[in-house]
């Protein structure tokens, strides 16, 4: 069996002096292959990094909006270099976070459009985020119609699911679902198309009952991949094959 984990940070310092470590438990998991996210100009260097010491890990570059009151030229610009680096798959993660509101909502969608706009014009597919953001995030997506993007880590109903799928987009689902009382959640999983669903961590954050509480890392998607399985009455092992053959087809990575 493989699993992709198609959205991590282990980059972060909550990782620091276990990398190792934690890349072992991931193939004794079953975890194949890894995206590492950047949020920042700061995230998105380190994730080049990481993709280019380690066969298992792609990166992704991208400024998160609780960092998009920083934007400006020359970060535009870094991204765009940092880009066209050896495995990297993918613009962000990028888009609207109103529930924290750390840059102002209109910088906010400034700075996500001008991204989509990025990943556009590179070819590239686009990890989303959206927090308490779903119509906004909505309206802009179908204002500039990107072709590749996933919603990671999936928090939305199922009107933006159905909204997702009509348009070809990608749900990435979490520990979230997981965790009791998520029928919205669970719904979205239950009617996504075979053909648009991956799985992801987020690590260190979210992690999946029984672990909720502890710090995240890959080895842990098993649990949110059994529940999913679970929730479209399929083996795991099939979860597993859908799922990866998903990422691999949206990333454009080849097995490892």
């Amino acid at each position: 069996m493989e699993i992709i984990d198609t959205h991590a940070h282990l980059d972060l310092p909550d990782f620091k002096g276990e990398f190792e470590r934690i890349l072992k438990r991931a193939k004794e998991g079953d975890v194949c292959q890894i995206i590492n996210v950047g949020f920042d100009l700061e995230s998105s260097s380190r994730s080049v990094s990481l993709a280019q010491n380690n066969r298992e890990i792609f990166a992704t570059v991208g400024i998160h909006p609780h960092e998009a009151k920083k934007w400006n030229s020359e970060i535009k610009n870094w991204i765009i270099e940092l880009s066209g680096r050896e495995k990297v798959v993918a613009i962000g993660e990028i888009g609207l976070d109103y529930y924290r509101d750390l840059s102002d909502r209109q910088t906010q969608r400034e700075v996500f459009s001008e991204q989509i706009e990025i990943a556009k014009s590179l070819g590239k597919p686009i990890v989303i985020h959206s927090r308490d953001a779903q119509g906004d995030v909505m309206r802009i997506l179908e204002e500039h119609s990107p072709e590749l993007v996933v919603l990671h880590c999936f928090s939305g109903d199922t009107l933006m699911a159905e909204w997702a799928f009509e348009r070809g987009y990608h749900l990435s689902f979490g520990g979230p679902l997981t965790y009791p009382r998520n029928e919205r959640l669970e719904m979205a999983a239950a009617i996504a198309p075979e053909n648009l669903i991956m799985v992801e961590t987020d690590c260190p954050y979210l992690s999946p009952v029984p672990l909720r509480g502890k710090r995240n890392e890959p080895s842990y998607i098993r649990h949110t991949l059994i529940r999913l399985a679970n929730i479209r009455k399929c083996s795991v092992e099939k979860m597993a094959e859908i799922t990866t053959a998903n990422a691999r087809k949206f990333f454009s990575i080849t097995n490892p």
